[in-house]
């Protein structure tokens, strides 16, 4: 399987650090320490040596990359995981990366950017995408909704992930929404935290309340 994979692989890997050139490109340019961390405003408030910033952030998440594809592909019903939840997989860390650096780099060369609205949209973007995949993963141990309930009953997997793919998809339309306007109030960050919070414990909720109601299937 993971022969079918290593070009995309590979590829990704390579992007995922991809922003250690564009910061050595830029290095001249780029102030000592950079801005790394940003609060609900989107004014810096915490800072990295530029050689750290320009090549931890990339290089923790080519580790976090490669840590997420191994783990799937090493999972024992990795069989069941269709072809968009694996590409899923595989582009989160390079795009997250790139985007994270990118910002970060333009935010350090006084580019007018708002890095707290941009990676709101960004976070958004990705439930809205793991709401549209979740529905599509078949039981395994490295995507998905792994609450015990699902993992004992496959009907209880679809179940729980036909629902989380709506609860996150709705979850990432408001995350994005609140992007436009959590500069302008503190309360909405705490709002974005708890909307993202309740998206994530719903499913689990559901997946009990299904194993309730159709009674425990034995393996």
């Amino acid at each position: 399987m993971i022969k079918k994979y290593l070009p995309a692989i590979i590829i990704t890997a390579l992007l995922t650090v991809l922003p250690i050139v564009l910061g050595l490109i830029l290095w001249g340019r780029l102030p000592d320490p950079m801005p790394t961390h940003f609060n609900a405003s989107g004014e810096a408030d915490g800072f990295m040596s530029k050689a750290a910033a320009v090549f931890a952030l990339p290089a923790s998440m080519l580790l976090v990359h490669i840590v997420c594809t191994v783990t799937t592909f090493i999972d024992p019903k990795r069989r069941n995981i269709d072809g968009k939840p694996i590409f899923m997989v595989l582009w989160i860390c390079p795009v997250m990366s790139i985007l994270v650096s990118g910002f970060m780099y333009a935010y350090a060369l006084g580019m007018n950017v708002n890095i707290t609205t941009g990676m709101f949209i960004a976070i958004g973007i990705l439930f809205i995408i793991l709401g549209n995949y979740l529905p599509k993963c078949g039981q395994n141990y490295s995507i998905g909704i792994k609450v015990p309930w699902a993992l004992n009953d496959e009907a209880n997997w679809q179940a729980t992930h036909r629902f989380g793919g709506k609860v996150f998809v709705a979850a990432g339309v408001v995350t994005v929404i609140l992007a436009f306007f959590v500069t302008a109030s503190p309360v909405l960050f705490w709002v974005y935290f708890a909307v993202d919070m309740i998206a994530c414990a719903i499913p689990a909720v559901y997946s009990y309340v299904y194993y309730l109601r159709h009674g425990k299937k034995e393996d």
